[in-house]
């Protein structure tokens, strides 16, 4: 099938690793033009250098990173059609062991930061073509995840984001992405703090988690990589306000 994303101009937040660059390839992949946000100058330039697109050196979680990173996109694409709003997951922990400056970091990287990048982002998608949002949540909008008591929080208001902004911003598209166990460095870095806190390898604490997913693995940066790129392109055009888990069925709550 052919997405109809050629030509189609992409900003990708923490597009130069993990899930962000998972689908930051897919829609080069396509034919899209892409110019990937991020943090580390020489990780940033050296994804956009392979994937042919933009690099864009920002910290969405500050004040003026995410108009900063539009701005930037803007005047190098010439435009913008496509935006995918992902950022890195919000300090792990327990409610009572998250102090005050946990939660500001959560609130700034992780909500904050895709308010502001979603509000300066849409007047520049309304003159786009075929124009369309994806917001990168976790399967933590469905079902709370034991000792991610910031994402448990934040990536719910984030779906009621995509839900309240669905005719508000209409005929813009939105919709988002609730991924379960993708195997990136962040999903190692929690499997990590899991094994220490049990007493276990890395390894077994992976074992575990998969016995629970029906497909029995971790997904792959590339499997929801597709599945954005399909949500940003043409192909998709009547759906709009769709959350769609990418999980291998670990959560089986009800829609």
């Amino acid at each position: 099938m052919d997405l109809g994303l050629a030509g189609r101009r992409a900003l990708v937040g923490a597009g130069a690793s993990g899930i962000g660059n998972g689908i930051a390839t897919a829609l080069a992949g396509e034919g899209a033009r892409v110019a990937l946000i991020g943090r580390t100058v020489a990780r940033v330039e050296a994804e956009a250098s392979r994937l042919g697109g933009l690099p864009v050196v920002e910290d969405l979680s500050t004040p003026q990173g995410p108009a900063n990173a539009v701005a930037t996109a803007v005047a190098g694409l010439g435009g913008l059609d496509l935006l995918v709003a992902c950022t890195g997951g919000p300090p792990s922990g327990t409610f009572e062991a998250l102090d005050e400056a946990a939660w500001e970091a959560a609130i700034s990287g992780t909500l904050q930061s895709v308010l502001r990048l979603v509000r300066a982002a849409l007047p520049h998608l309304r003159g786009g073509s075929d124009p369309a949002i994806l917001i990168v949540l976790s399967s933590s909008v469905r079902e709370p995840i034991p000792a991610l008591m910031a994402s448990n929080v934040l990536r719910p208001g984030l779906a009621g984001l995509v839900k309240a902004l669905t005719a508000e911003i209409a005929p813009v598209r939105i919709n988002g992405v609730a991924p379960g166990r993708i195997a990136t460095e962040r999903i190692a870095y929690l499997d990590g703090i899991r094994a220490k806190a049990a007493g276990v390898t890395p390894e077994e604490i992976g074992r575990r988690t998969q016995a629970t997913i029906p497909l029995g693995r971790y997904g792959d940066i590339a499997e929801i990589g597709r599945v954005g790129a399909f949500l940003l392109s043409p192909a998709a055009s009547f759906v709009t306000g769709a959350i769609v888990p990418v999980d291998g069925g670990m959560v089986r709550a009800l829609p």
